[in-house]
């Protein structure tokens, strides 16, 4: 998947190489996704862990790809109002994922040696987080789809507790106080999708010196927001490479045991 060379020629030459990069971690992504994991939790407390992390490692791969994805089909289709919600997509899960590794499942692993085992407390307390950072939920998604889950093994397993989700404003801050730029870049993302100016400006153009609303003349107010945002939303690979191999790490950590 790359941007369409009608939509490099629009851009500034300075976005050029962050293209380059978006495209080359989008096929990265890609590469990663022929993996499959069946969603089926083991009883032993360290496989379920490992089976809790390698399932939510796949699921990030998925997501990021398709979002990913999505943001250069948009672009090659002159969908600025699609990429508003891509952007604040993008950092909503990277804040998520950011406050269960670093937040909170870190400290519960930094002080113990590698070398020692890990306490069944403790154990236990990380299997809760997973739960939670994959299962975790607002709406009541067990009445709703209550016929299609039970054609499912492993799904629903009944040894944990339904856990709501955190809320993305706590994970945010969390975020905020070591990286103080990434709560401008929500708010601005966040007025992107709602009704209001931030959105409206997404699917207007400018003509002479207006902003028009429908029609194909003039040139989309949202190829300048775009340009002045993505190197922001592309900087965000590095925070979620850095916590995926967070991830990975946490899986040596945790070999599978026999009852």
């Amino acid at each position: 998947m790359k941007f369409s060379e009608r939509f490099r020629d629009r851009v500034s030459p300075a976005l050029i190489p962050h293209l380059a990069q978006f495209e080359s971690i989008t096929a990265n992504l890609a590469r990663e996704n022929t993996r499959m994991v069946l969603w089926q939790p083991p009883e032993n407390p360290h496989a379920l862990v490992k089976h809790y992390l390698d399932t939510l490692l796949m699921v990030y791969t998925n997501k990021f790809y398709l979002l990913c994805q999505a943001l250069i089909q948009t672009m090659n289709s002159d969908n600025f109002f699609v990429y508003g919600l891509i952007g604040r997509s993008l950092i909503e899960h990277t804040a998520i994922l950011r406050y269960y590794t670093h937040e909170k499942m870190q400290p519960l692993l930094q002080d113990i040696p590698a070398d020692e085992e890990i306490p069944p407390e403790t154990v236990q307390e990380l299997i809760t987080l997973l739960n939670r950072h994959l299962t975790g939920h607002r709406f009541d998604w067990d009445t709703f789809l209550r016929d299609y889950f039970d054609e499912f093994e492993g799904v629903r397993s009944g040894r944990l507790p339904p856990e709501s989700q955190v809320n993305i404003i706590t994970c945010l801050e969390k975020w905020a106080r070591q990286n103080p730029a990434i709560a401008n870049l929500y708010a601005l993302f966040c007025d992107l999708v709602h009704p209001n100016l931030g959105s409206t400006v997404l699917v207007g153009r400018r003509l002479d010196r207006h902003i028009s609303i429908g029609g194909q003349q003039g040139q989309w107010v949202g190829l300048e927001i775009f340009q002045r945002t993505f190197p922001d939303l592309l900087a965000l690979s590095r925070e979620v490479d850095e916590r995926l191999a967070q991830l990975q790490a946490f899986q040596q950590r945790f070999p599978e045991k026999a009852n």
